[in-house]
């Protein structure tokens, strides 16, 4: 009588789990490190942005005016800039703060040819009887400098306007005209100065950090997370050693007792109007005006409007004897 004898099934070994553990752990290092090796890129591109070359100059319009250098008032960084005096002799000197990745053109992208937004408003300022000193802010046109901190160590760069200027009229009563960083940067220095008698700030944030909280993805074209934190609690405070929330116009604007002229657009897909309202709201409101334009993007409100723009400036300069 023949047996059988069962042989035993032969199973496929299960994958020992620590080899899917081990998977895991790869993968998110893996995630992890592009996260981290992707916000440190964007956050080198912002702090580190290429130089628009200034391609007019006043004498285009028919201005008379001299190039001018001066060194910030840290005297770390030289900065590049034009000198255009009034057709008659006066002490009112106005300095114009161009925005982030600007130069001292203001509008370098805009116009035909690119630029003559600008050389119109130096001319506006000029034909009503100011001096004008334009300049580019460090790391952009011909100034000096590789990094933009969006406000703080510019406001090194405007008093150190300021010092050149008062150095060459010790007289001088100056204006600060400044839009979106050149804005802020504005407000940030104006109570630094008594020489600062009257100060216009169009589009400004309130403060850095919580504008960045909200809208850095308008700028990094990334995902608010992680990549926020990432930017502005990492590789920011790592790599220029400033804490955003210390770039606080809101701040300085209360310090600021003199006439202060806000200017902002509903329409301002990149710094909500809201910013400047908040800074109206924060100030002592009997001194300062608060200019609302409907249409106009961003800081665009002088090259969509020139006659609304130049009349609410001059009837600002006016009320205030300036």
């Amino acid at each position: 009588m023949s047996t059988y004898q069962q042989l035993p099934i032969k199973t496929k070994p299960k994958r020992p789990i620590r080899v899917v553990i081990t998977t895991l752990v790869i993968l998110i290092c893996v995630v992890i490190i592009a996260c981290l090796g992707l916000s440190y890129y964007i956050t080198t591109q912002l702090i580190h942005p290429k130089h628009k070359s200034v391609t007019l100059n006043p004498g285009d319009v028919g201005l008379t005016y001299k190039n001018v250098a001066f060194k910030s008032h840290d005297g770390k960084v030289t900065l590049k800039g034009w000198e255009m005096p009034a057709a008659t002799s006066t002490n009112k000197w106005i300095i114009t703060s161009h925005g982030y990745t600007g130069n001292r053109l203001i509008w370098p992208t805009n116009g035909s040819p690119k630029g003559t937004p600008g050389l119109d408003l130096f001319k506006f300022l000029h034909d009503n009887g100011y001096n004008v000193l334009t300049f580019d802010y460090r790391n952009s046109g011909a100034s000096g400098g590789t990094t933009t901190t969006v406000g703080y160590y510019e406001q090194q760069d405007l008093l150190g306007a300021i010092d050149a200027l008062l150095k060459e009229n010790p007289n001088a009563q100056i204006g600060l005209m400044g839009w979106s960083q050149g804005a802020a940067t504005t407000l940030l220095t104006a109570y630094q100065s008594p020489a600062v008698k009257v100060a216009v700030a169009d589009s400004s944030f309130s403060n850095l950090g919580s504008y960045l909280n909200t809208n850095l993805t308008h700028w990094s074209h990334l995902p608010s997370f992680p990549f926020n934190p990432l930017i502005l609690k990492l590789w920011v405070p790592l790599s220029i050693h400033i804490n955003p929330n210390n770039v606080s116009p809101i701040q300085s604007a209360e310090k600021y007792k003199g006439p202060l002229l806000l200017i902002a657009s509903t329409s301002d897909g990149t710094i909500p109007y809201t910013n400047s309202q908040s800074i109206y709201q924060a100030t002592e409101q009997g001194n300062v005006t608060f200019d609302l334009f409907h249409g106009p993007d961003h800081t665009m409100e002088f090259v969509d409007q020139p006659a609304a723009y130049e009349k609410d400036v001059l009837d600002f300069f006016k009320k205030n004897n300036f």
